[in-house]
């Protein structure tokens, strides 16, 4: 149960900083995918399941043909699939549910905002989407436990 715990906790940390610097910058590290794709392989290592190996191809490939139709950036495809790792393939569709929900709402949001405000700031630079896949991710690791 510890290393659970311990995983959990590393992979809260590096979301935290994934969010803080996507909302910043709208560009999720490689850095931190990179950290959060070693701590996935240590998860499947703890679990012991191969079976997690399948859901980052799936959405690697889907991703990248939403990418060359300009629908989500590279990053958070990434970001998804390191994040997949850790999260068991009955919850994935569950988790890409959540994640499209929050990533509408901010979209929503921040056109709201730009509407009440007449400020083009807050839709010129895009949604941070690395917000709603940290958060329905982190749904879905908790759920995997």
């Amino acid at each position: 149960m510890e290393i659970k715990l311990l995983i959990i906790s590393v992979v809260t940390i590096a979301n935290i900083y994934a969010v803080f610097h996507d909302i910043k910058n709208r560009k999720i590290s490689n850095n931190i995918v990179f950290i959060i794709m070693i701590i996935g392989f240590f998860s499947i290592f703890v679990k012991g399941g191969m079976s997690y190996l399948l859901s980052p191809l799936i959405i690697l490939f889907v991703g990248f043909i939403l990418f060359k139709f300009n629908i989500i950036a590279a990053g958070d495809i990434k970001y998804y699939a390191a994040m997949s790792l850790m999260i068991e393939q009955q919850y994935l569709l569950l988790v890409t549910c959540i994640i499209l929900c929050l990533g509408g709402l901010q979209a929503y949001c921040q056109y709201s905002i730009y509407k009440l405000t007449g400020n083009e700031r807050w839709i010129e630079r895009g949604v941070p989407y690395g917000v709603a896949i940290s958060i329905g991710s982190l749904f879905g690791i908790l759920a995997s436990i």
